[in-house]
């Protein structure tokens, strides 16, 4: 019996070094986060899962408890959650831990009806229209600080997330829609609109995606983090997942 004492002990030791999950911050942001019927899925979903796979001491937290996309990173600050989605913008790679390298790129883009008229070109041409050109954003986020630097926008940051957006535009609440494509082409294809909207020829340029964590997680912790992180970028498994939420089903400008 004493090599059974022995072995138990040694087996409490491992489960108490052992470190607590990473807590992370998951919106509502398809094709990256989101529930089905429960459960989480989305680009995020499948990167965390593949990173638990390829390092069996990381295990992750919080993937049920959807937040408000403009709450994740507030969360971070706060010391509630520990990773989180976002857009690689100078303010974020300054103020956090960020992996490299990063998870995709992620074109800025205007969203119409399919029956609008305009031709939107650039930002300033948006601002010549003024009210008439109402621009529904979600706010806090990453587009709604990248339009906020145009002068003479009529924005409309009332709208928490991509789906709501669309439904206001189709209800005549607002003339486009800016955002991130993947996140607007994967609203579309969940509400079954697709057909009812069309790109418009302004692309404001790339964002870098990636995760992101408080410069407060211990090193040796996003260590762990970033080195099973470059095994999965260096691996087929990324692209693999990328393509598995791939759309694009709304037409572009002629």
């Amino acid at each position: 019996m004493r090599w059974l004492r022995w072995f138990l002990l040694c087996l409490g030791s491992l489960a108490w070094a052992q470190d607590p999950p990473l807590r992370v911050g998951v919106g509502n942001f398809p094709p990256y986060s989101y529930l089905v019927e429960g459960e989480p899925a989305g680009i995020e979903i499948d990167i965390l899962r593949e990173l638990e796979s390829i390092d069996p001491g990381l295990r992750f937290t919080g993937l049920n408890q959807v937040l408000l996309v403009k709450r994740v990173v507030t969360e971070v600050d706060a010391g509630r959650i520990d990773l989180a989605l976002s857009a690689r913008t100078p303010e974020r790679l300054a103020r956090y831990q960020m992996l490299e390298p990063p998870i995709h790129t992620a074109r800025l883009r205007l969203l119409g009806r399919r029956d609008e008229a305009l031709q939107i070109d650039n930002l300033e041409q948006l601002a010549e229209l003024g009210n008439e050109a109402v621009v529904l954003v979600a706010p806090g986020s990453s587009p709604h600080a990248y339009l906020l630097r145009q002068a003479g926008l009529s924005l409309d940051a009332a709208p928490i997330d991509s789906q709501q957006m669309l439904q206001k535009l189709l209800l005549g609440r607002g003339r486009f829609v800016f955002g991130f494509e993947p996140a607007l082409a994967a609203a579309a294809n969940r509400l079954g609109v697709s057909d009812q909207l069309r790109w418009q020829p302004l692309q404001a340029g790339m964002l870098e995606m990636s995760l992101l964590a408080s410069r407060q997680l211990a090193p040796a912790r996003w260590a762990k983090l970033n080195a099973a992180w470059k095994k999965l970028a260096a691996s087929p498994k990324l692209k693999l997942i990328l393509a598995r939420y791939s759309t694009a089903t709304i037409v572009e400008s002629p």
